[in-house]
């Protein structure tokens, strides 16, 4: 499964660059299980990288591409209500990536073709402090809770919360709304932390709050980084830092904002972009993160497909081990790991 994904990846990549490819042909269970799990269908239809011949992935194609552009719609609809409602409170809340890389957010967007771009959620970032009074707002508004963690509060702003299709995107499925309490990411058990808010952050002509370039372009490596990390890459958001790239970021003010931030959420998005898109990375800048790594040469034999997403596989302890930098996060590495096969045993 994830040699299918890197080779639509890769397709997909070869075509945003203005460079052909051989058209994949695929049957529709290959289509369909790369697809989804790379997040590419509906922007790998529109650049031929599926053959389709077969009348079945002809459809399917058509079909895919009708689905990403609903939902994507319909965030565009729902992000500025749930933008103006934290604001009518007084809240500093911050759209950050399908949100803002789509424009549903009422920014200029940076995919080329947003509609092809998917979105399950609407992230945004807020002040730890504020978390509870955002959550508040929001459930005021007609957005009910679904569920709460240490990284995260999630309200359903349509669908029953329940699971979707399991071989495509579908407008109907949950369309969800993420509150973050600053810029934190879940690792293997524990917490990795990003950049702080305020002094990144600009002011619109129109009073909203959005990141600057440069730390809009790090938080989308922050994000990368953290699923190579947990080895559950979607290869959509390596296309989103294409993107950016190709828009005309900075990446000296990118590495001056990656200093500030933990460097699990730095080096490995780094790294895999360098590896799917080479010389788009600055040496220098790949260098300086991954010394910061607790272990440096924890991604040096490593290829880019065995941090594809893939439910059928699992990281190994060593390998969860060695992003830990403390003893606490390597007490809730085990910790994780215990409550897996427990989870799994009971599952049985």
């Amino acid at each position: 499964m994830r040699d299918r994904q890197l080779q639509v990846v890769d397709a997909v990549l070869a075509r945003v660059q203005g460079r052909t490819s051989k058209p994949l042909a695929w049957s529709l269970p290959d289509v369909q299980l790369a697809g989804l799990a790379t997040g590419l269908t509906a922007l790998a239809a529109t650049s031929d990288v599926f053959a389709a011949d077969a009348p079945e992935v002809r459809d399917y194609l058509v079909d895919q591409q009708r689905q990403v552009a609903g939902r994507v719609e319909r965030f565009r609809e729902v992000t500025p209500r749930v933008l103006a409602a934290l604001a009518s409170a007084d809240l500093v809340a911050v759209p950050v990536k399908g949100a803002v890389l789509t424009g549903a957010a009422g920014d200029d967007p940076v995919w080329p073709q947003p509609a092809t771009r998917p979105m399950s959620d609407i992230d945004l970032l807020v002040a730890p402090h504020q978390r509870a009074q955002a959550a508040a707002v929001l459930a005021r508004g007609g957005w009910s809770l679904h569920s709460s963690s240490d990284h995260e509060d999630t309200f359903l702003a349509w669908g029953d919360g329940g699971q979707g299709r399991l071989d495509g995107e579908s407008v109907e499925h949950n369309g969800r709304v993420e509150v973050h309490p600053g810029w934190v990411e879940f690792l293997h058990g524990y917490l990795a932390c990003g950049f702080e808010l305020r002094p990144h952050l600009r002011h619109t002509d129109d009073g909203q709050w959005r990141l600057s370039n440069s730390a809009l372009a790090a938080h989308v490596i922050g994000h990368l980084a953290s699923t190579v990390v947990r080895a559950e890459v979607r290869a959509v958001n390596v296309v989103d830092v294409w993107f950016l790239h190709a828009r005309g970021v900075d990446w000296s003010a990118i590495g001056e904002v990656q200093q500030e931030v933990d460097p699990r959420l730095t080096a490995p998005g780094l790294w895999l972009v360098d590896r799917l898109l080479p010389d788009v990375v600055p040496p220098w800048l790949l260098q300086r993160e991954l010394a910061r790594l607790p272990h440096p040469d924890v991604l040096d034999a490593l290829s880019p497909a065995s941090v594809l997403r893939d439910p059928t596989q699992r990281t190994t302890m060593r390998w969860r081990s060695s992003f830990a930098s403390s003893v606490a996060e390597r007490a809730a590495v085990g910790r994780q790991a215990s409550e897996s096969v427990v989870a799994r045993v009971r599952r049985r």
